[in-house]
């Protein structure tokens, strides 16, 4: 199985997020490519089987929280999904509020299948990520 993990980071925590969830899809055995949204191609997506979308929170406590701008213009940019299994997640400072369901509801849009989110703290970015994985890959509910 191909697994696309596509994230928007600005601080480097979501990154670090992707990078784990892609090491633990891995470990599950499957073929796994980490890339930053903005870098995704028609191409990669054809190419996978399953995806996840990472961002980190936007806003100031209460005023405009939600995903990166920038990651929600990275999903409107891909091709139809016609229903391939994907995974949310998140990193945040304080509260990821509506985050997962604004990426949840952008994703549905784009056709796929979401099947699992998680948010983590900034401080722990990779919390959550064995649980993203059991989604993802062989023995998952995405296969």
């Amino acid at each position: 199985m191909n697994v696309l993990v596509a994230y928007e980071s600005r601080g480097g925590h979501t990154r670090r997020a992707a990078e784990a969830l892609g090491d633990a899809v891995r470990a599950k055995g499957s073929e796994v490519t980490v890339m930053a949204l903005s870098d995704v191609t028609a191409s990669d997506v054809a190419q996978c089987d399953a995806l996840a979308i990472g961002t980190w929170v936007e806003g100031f406590l209460v005023v405009g929280v939600g995903p990166a701008k920038a990651a929600l213009a990275g999903v409107a940019r891909l091709p139809d999904l016609a229903g391939k299994p994907a995974v949310v997640f998140c990193t945040y400072g304080l509260n990821p509020r509506g985050t997962l369901a604004t990426l949840h509801h952008a994703l549905e849009a784009k056709g796929a299948t979401v099947v699992a989110e998680t948010a983590s703290p900034r401080s722990h970015p990779d919390r959550g990520v064995a649980a993203l994985a059991a989604h993802l890959g062989p023995s998952s509910s995405a296969t």
